[in-house]
């Protein structure tokens, strides 16, 4: 999987994108079809940020257990 640094940045980008979505919905939006499709995009943009911490959290596990197979895992 990629780095730390990596994933944090790309969260942190994430974020910034969600937050600049909620702000255009409650401000910058004139039209029913751009509110919409503002909205469509937020909750794109959430499950994409849940999907990857699922997965972060998905491979930590995977790399417990085998941390634990290979008897190296320490509590």
């Amino acid at each position: 999987m990629m780095d730390i640094n990596t994933l944090q940045f790309i969260r942190n980008y994430i974020k910034k994108r969600i937050e600049e979505t909620k702000q255009d919905i409650c401000y910058g939006i004139d039209t029913l079809d751009r509110l919409h499709y503002a909205k469509g995009r937020l909750s794109a943009l959430e499950t994409l940020l849940q999907d990857l911490k699922d997965l972060q959290k998905k491979e930590e596990n995977v790399d417990d257990d085998n941390n634990t197979r290979k008897g190296t895992y320490t509590s």
